[in-house]
């Protein structure tokens, strides 16, 4: 670093300034000015109407149910965006051996497939008729069960898939952290006479937390991004809403019934709580 820049370092900000300004804050701006109108995407004009799209929103049952499916989408993809994923890579790598990058393979293959792409061959998987789901039930003697069209089975199908896209990213996240793990502090636990549940409780765990931390927090944050295309193409948020979240509340709003305000009030409304969400993680972290 020269004189000059150390001197005069705003001109050399000021391009990537403007870009995060254009790109990022002057968007977010007009998102909020635009949710105190209501407007119609195609033929009505913006009227100003205050904060009447928020009080529709904090009234709307459609809302609350997205907001409360979304919560339930976190809690339900966490065992399979976490936990799964850790036990996997540390089962994989405990094994060794030449069919570890098999296994890398074949778990990071679905994160590779296009969440459309994989929310169809589901659809099929699942048909009461053709798919394969129900044929256990079959064999057993009972009657197939159509799951996209009950409520809680189409709740844990979205889960289901959305896991299934997500498990990939998180084994490999999970893979990488074990491979910074030093051998010698493996040999020199079992010369301690180090069980494999001491090694794991008191070594590998602790020293996997900081990948636990980045997957964790990109679960909090993306989950319901990760649903959303899922959720278009199985059940387009149904039955009866049982499977909409909050973003795809959002499109319906905006692409589905045009209708702008209530559409930018909820983005506001999305973007202030994960922002919270995010502050507090990024706080508990330091």
């Amino acid at each position: 670093m020269t004189a000059l820049t150390r001197a005069r370092p705003g001109p050399y900000l000021a391009p990537a300034l403007l870009a995060v300004v254009l790109t990022v804050y002057g968007p977010l701006l007009a998102v909020a000015v635009l949710s105190l109108f209501d407007f119609n995407l195609t033929t009505r004009p913006p009227e100003w109407v205050g904060m009447a799209n928020y009080a529709e929103i904090f009234a709307s049952p459609d809302a609350a149910r997205a907001l409360w499916n979304t919560l339930g989408y976190l809690v339900a993809i966490l065992p399979l965006s976490v936990v799964a994923p850790a036990l996997a890579a540390i089962a994989v790598w405990r094994l060794g051996g030449r069919l570890v990058g098999f296994y890398r393979t074949v778990f990071f293959l679905p994160v590779l497939i296009p969440p459309a792409v994989g929310a169809v061959m589901w659809e099929w998987i699942l048909n009461p008729v053709l798919g394969i789901t129900d044929e256990p039930l079959r064999l057993l003697g009972f009657e197939p069960v159509n799951w996209l069209s009950d409520g809680a089975g189409a709740f844990a199908a979205v889960t289901v898939v959305s896991g299934w896209k997500v498990f990939g990213l998180s084994f490999i996240l999970f893979t990488a952290g074990l491979t910074t793990i030093d051998a010698d502090v493996i040999a020199a636990a079992r010369l301690d006479r180090a069980g494999e549940w001491q090694l794991l409780r008191h070594i590998v765990l602790p020293l996997l937390r900081p990948v636990t931390t980045v997957v964790l927090f990109a679960t909090v944050v993306f989950a319901g991004p990760w649903t959303f295309g899922v959720i278009d193409v199985l059940t387009q948020g149904g039955p009866a809403g049982a499977t909409s979240n909050v973003y795809y509340l959002l499109y319906q709003y905006g692409f589905g019934f045009f209708d702008g305000g209530p559409a930018a009030a909820l983005s506001v409304l999305i973007t202030v709580g994960f922002g919270a969400i995010v502050a507090l993680q990024l706080r508990a972290t330091r």
